[in-house]
Formats: structure tokens, sequence, C-alpha cells
């Protein structure tokens, strides 16, 4: 299926998310900061989508998603966070997200988002 990255400090999130998904036949490869994204994809892994964390310390993942966009990436993003006021939406979504979810989050509904995003392109 696809080669997704999970950007997310906390461990609980990324035990959930990446047992989804590799359940649903995806490749998972996941990390715990901004700073590690940004190397896990400058090592070049052919990712084809990323679930990404708003808030981690150090770098955002809307600052993340701004740093990638501005160098060009087309990676497809979903936000899953804990933050759910509309300012917090609308930063992810101007920052360049495919799409946006809060937490706590059904798995299932996370799997067919992906799978809607990934259809898109």
């Amino acid at each position: 299926m696809a080669n997704i990255l999970v950007v997310d400090d906390d461990p609980d999130i990324v035990e959930l998310v990446s047992l989804k998904l590799r359940s649903s036949g995806h490749a998972v490869t996941a990390v715990g900061s901004g700073e590690a994204a940004r190397d896990a994809l400058a090592a070049d892994h052919g990712f084809d989508l990323a679930v990404v964390d708003h808030m981690m310390p150090g770098m955002t993942g809307v600052d993340l998603v701004r740093l990638l966009r501005a160098e060009g990436s087309h990676l497809r993003i979903l936000m899953l966070t804990a933050r759910s006021q509309e300012r917090d939406v609308e930063n992810g979504f101007t920052a360049g997200v495919d799409d946006f979810m809060t937490k706590p989050f059904s798995p299932r509904e996370l799997a067919a988002r992906i799978t809607s995003i990934l259809a898109r392109r």
C-alpha cells in the first residue's frame, strides 16, 4: 500500500497509529519530533504521506509543514492533534496540510481519511 511517516512525541499515539496503519497494509516509520521527521524525509525513504502532530517540543507540526511546503514538497500530510480550536485548524490548512483530525480519534476514521488522501493524487 503506502509508505507512511508518523511524527508524534507521544509513544502511545505512535503505537496506536502505527498498529492501525500496519494492519491496513501500510509500511510505517515513526519519529518523535519535527527535527527527526526532517532527517527521515531528507534520507528519502519515499514516503507517500505523513501523519503529523501539532504540539511537539522544538519544531511544531505546523512549523514542519510550513518548512516542507516552502521547500516545494508535495508530501501528503494529515495533521493529528489535540488542538481543536478553529484557529488551529485554520493554521494547519494555511500551512499546507491535506487533512486535519483531532485527538481523541477513531483509528478507523484515521485509516479512512488516509485512504481518501492517498486516492486524491
